[in-house]
């Protein structure tokens, strides 16, 4: 991708994560993180407004010092990304954010113009990530899943990533987000087995010594393929892309995913994240570029 800045100027990718933040500069022109400006932050995502404010300044200037700031935000959903309002609610994090308009409020603390950021879904980033510059990047139109602490769904539009909008879809008696995320699995596991545990880290850990957790991993298996079948009747695909930290656990319940799949006779290809949480930086930063682009062709 054809850089649209000169110079020492690159494009902050920033992925807005429930716990922490992770950032770095990005050149698009070689598709890489320039070496040593990657910074990964903890923060508490139910914090006030300015508390959270504060750790995303904090992170830019961090990575850019004096020079001109251009940034890609990753945010997790829901969001209205193309005016930059957050409306996150009820979520257990950025709730204080809810009505806000993020750009805005950001760019007015950096003391740069609003148009100098852009807000896309974090999945879609993640999927425009690996599209350009990962295991996508020999395929026209993959659908992109993130698991996490929630779920994220993305699909390409144009050559663009945009958001999948499949958390909140009906599912068994819920939604998605009921099943394909941490807090399903904190649950399960305490209707088995009446202990609370951390997350799914913790579970990874104890699945060789504790047979019902390889139970609740294959559950989950089948949750999982049931929701990329659903997908996939949607979007007719050419690729499936996985990410997510609980891709750590990939090797419990992913046998589960390609069986329950090959079933039902689902045949794209899937594969995992090439370019880890990377993706979503990369990805920001690209989305950026190709919004800029946009509004240039539609002011032409």
């Amino acid at each position: 991708m054809t850089n649209l800045f000169v110079g020492n100027s690159y494009v902050l990718g920033m992925d807005i994560g429930g716990s922490h933040v992770t950032a770095g500069l990005v050149d698009l022109d070689n598709g890489l993180i320039v070496q040593d400006s990657l910074r990964r932050v903890e923060l508490d995502s139910q914090g006030s407004t300015e508390e959270i404010l504060n750790v995303w300044r904090g992170i830019v200037e961090s990575c850019y010092s004096d020079m001109s700031k251009h940034i890609g935000l990753a945010m997790p959903g829901p969001c209205d990304y193309e005016r930059g309002i957050c409306h996150i609610d009820g979520l257990s994090k950025y709730s204080n954010l809810y009505g806000l308009n993020v750009c805005e409020t950001l760019a007015h603390a950096l003391s740069i113009p609003e148009e100098n950021i852009q807000m896309t879904n974090d999945a879609a980033c993640f999927l425009q990530g690996e599209l350009d510059m990962g295991v996508g990047r020999k395929y026209q139109h993959p659908i992109g899943i993130t698991l996490g602490t929630g779920c994220g769904t993305a699909k390409i539009r144009h050559g663009v990533g945009v958001d999948g909008e499949l958390w909140q879809y009906p599912f068994n008696d819920g939604i998605v987000e009921d099943f394909i995320s941490t807090k399903w699995f904190k649950r399960r596991y305490s209707e088995l087995t009446g202990q609370e545990i951390s997350g799914v880290k913790e579970l990874t850990e104890m699945s060789n010594s504790e047979p019902s957790i390889r139970s609740v991993f294959k559950e989950f298996g089948f949750n999982l393929a049931k929701l990329i079948g659903l997908f996939v009747s949607e979007e007719n695909p050419d690729a499936i892309i996985l990410g997510g930290n609980m891709l750590k656990a990939q090797h419990i319940f992913l046998p589960k995913v390609q069986a329950e799949l090959t079933k039902t006779g689902i045949k794209e290809p899937i594969h995992l994240s090439t370019l880890g949480e990377s993706a979503a930086i990369l990805g920001a930063a690209s989305a950026y570029v190709k919004k800029k682009m946009n509004l240039k062709s539609k002011i032409a």
